[in-house]
């Protein structure tokens, strides 16, 4: 049991990390498009769009490594 811990966390840590840009690019892609229908300053757009991803995107990583530790029986 030992081992299949280590190996679970290897995982968890491969799957976080290969997740992690391209869950960046879409929350950008959406994040900047929503703001835009707020705000026309196109450089204010582009400064909340990236606090905003950088807020989530640690959050984003935990919910779907949750989900799929969920999903992956032991």
């Amino acid at each position: 049991m030992f081992w299949l811990d280590i190996i679970y966390k290897g995982l968890n840590s491969i799957l976080s990390f290969l997740l992690q840009e391209p869950l960046r690019v879409a929350l950008l892609s959406h994040l900047r498009s929503l703001v835009q229908n707020l705000i026309s300053n196109s450089e204010t757009t582009e400064q909340i769009s990236h606090i905003l991803v950088n807020d989530n995107l640690d959050l984003g990583c935990a919910l779907t490594e949750t989900v799929a530790t969920r999903k992956v029986p032991l």
